[in-house]
């Protein structure tokens, strides 16, 4: 689920938004959205509604800042409705907002349909004399490009790096390297060579075209005193720059690594070199994408988990823990649900014998107030594999601006925990966990506010399949200290590796 909360800045004028070609509206059903989408496409604008296509849209692929978020708050108190509209950039300045209520409308019949109307209508009457034209000059990407830091240019080619390769002793950093696939790291290619006892990172070429040139200094390499490990000045995609190390995992990967800013969480990107070929073979570790949790549906290894955790997945291993051992099995995609966040996967690996039983019952409904945990494998980089538990209670039945698919819970959610079960204190699951409102983003200290998508939307992408087994969905009404039921359900909880 696409969130965007952060701090709003004051509203600029509304001709900026001949900068902006495309108009997300994270909602799914309702006739007020259905109108506000239609106002927006006569306007000019590409809307999108469903994220994953928002995400295959060649602009928005080309320019993430080219879209708009479009937030709705709408209130009714009989006779009158009251529709508030506002448009966010990705640098979370309100581009326009309005509110208008149908006071003073007059009514012959009420219909609230009508009334919505009536009132979206005098909203986009803002619009009457604006005349939509994109222009690449107003773009935030533009704008943010005339903001960014220098770095140094050099005067180096991919042909005078291979010129100096061939006539050099080289050190085993030195070479043209390609950045490996993966979601956080656009694509570089990037020549290192010595200067002046460090090395410094070269651009080729970069998919970020409209920031990185080719000559501009990436990144400089310092040895440290370990053979094969350094100390690293990296200029992130906004050009500033990021103290880390790297290190030589062998003569053709070079591995650095990454923190999010926002959680902790690191990662580690890797580069593979192209140029000079290597001396003997070279054995290359995948890279693990990302993780998320899981749990079993079936006795034959049908497992729910949440879209994001297996999007864009090449390759998934599920990692089971129980008194006798881990255990990793090959698995794949069988359903998504990318609106509600949902997706099934099934294990597909001759080593697994299946489950004798699924001790759990999946519940559709949860009270407010009610005790609940989950059990996962958060920042399982750092933390490890081992499972987490964590509780607290269901603190709404619904989630951020009312959204019904959601339960708001107090139970901690770090990520990792995504796709895990939401027990409620019967053992049953009610929800998958899936997010957490963020602190930082937010601007204001938040503690445990975190989300569950309710299970009832799981139902139904499992009946989709054919031959769908019969699931338990009557609760279980087992009477068991948390302690004794993590000791059983533990072993139907997985994490998720993905590649």
């Amino acid at each position: 689920m696409l969130l965007l909360i952060g701090k709003i800045y004051g509203q600029k004028d509304i001709n900026d938004l001949n900068g902006y070609k495309i108009v997300f509206l994270p909602y799914q059903f309702s006739s007020i959205v259905s109108s506000v989408e239609n106002k927006f496409k006569d306007i000019g604008f590409k809307v999108f509604r469903d994220e994953a296509l928002l995400k295959s849209d060649d602009d928005f692929k080309n320019d993430p800042n080219l879209a708009l978020i479009c937030q709705i708050n709408h209130t009714y108190s009989y006779p009158h409705t009251t529709i508030g509209i506002k448009l966010i950039n990705a640098n979370n300045e309100v581009l326009f907002e309005k509110t208008e209520n149908s006071r003073g409308k007059s009514f012959v019949s009420f219909n609230i349909e009508n009334d919505q109307k009536w009132v979206i209508d005098k909203i986009f009457s803002e619009f009457d004399n604006f005349n939509y034209r994109f222009n690449t000059e107003l773009s935030l990407s533009n704008q943010l490009l005339k903001d960014l830091p220098d770095v140094e240019i050099t005067d180096e080619t991919e042909e005078s790096l291979k010129e100096y390769y061939s006539n050099n002793r080289l050190n085993p950093i030195e070479g043209i390297y390609k950045s490996y696939k993966a979601d956080n790291l656009p694509y570089y290619k990037i020549g290192i060579r010595e200067r002046d006892n460090k090395y410094v990172a070269i651009i080729i070429e970069a998919e970020q075209k409209n920031i990185w040139k080719a000559g501009e200094v990436k990144a400089y390499f310092e040895p440290s005193s370990m053979k094969g490990f350094y100390s690293v000045k990296w200029y992130m995609g906004n050009k500033t720059s990021y103290e880390t190390f790297a290190m030589m995992e062998n003569e053709a990967i070079l591995s650095i690594e990454f923190k999010n800013p926002q959680t902790g969480e690191k990662r580690t990107d890797k580069f593979i070199k192209m140029y000079p070929p290597a001396d003997g073979e070279i054995t290359f570790k995948e890279v693990q994408k990302s993780s998320g949790s899981g749990f079993f549906l079936t006795t034959n290894g049908i497992i729910a988990t949440n879209a994001h955790v297996v999007d864009n997945a090449e390759t998934l291993k599920v990692q089971i823990s129980n008194e006798i051992g881990n255990f990793e099995y090959s698995a794949k995609v069988l359903l998504v649900d990318s609106k509600n966040d949902v997706a099934l996967i099934k294990i597909e690996d001759e080593k697994f014998q299946g489950l004798s039983s699924i001790p759990y019952s999946l519940v559709e409904k949860a009270d407010i107030g009610e005790k609940a945990f989950t059990i996962g494998y958060p920042l399982n980089d750092v933390m490890g594999t081992n499972y987490k538990v964590t509780d607290g209670i269901v603190s709404a039945i619904s989630g951020i601006e009312d959204d019904m698919r959601y339960y708001q819970i107090s139970v901690p959610l770090q990520p990792g925990n995504s796709g895990g079960p939401l027990f409620n204190n019967q053992g049953d699951v009610i929800g998958i966990t899936t997010a957490r409102l963020n602190s930082q983003a937010i601007g204001a200290d938040i503690e445990n506010v975190n989300y569950a998508i309710k299970i009832s939307y799981l139902l139904i992408l499992y009946n989709m399949l054919p031959n769908a087994e019969k699931l338990s969905t009557s609760p279980t009404n087992t009477k068991k200290e948390l302690q004794d039921q993590v000791k059983i359900l533990k072993n139907y909880v997985c994490l998720i590796k993905v590649n």
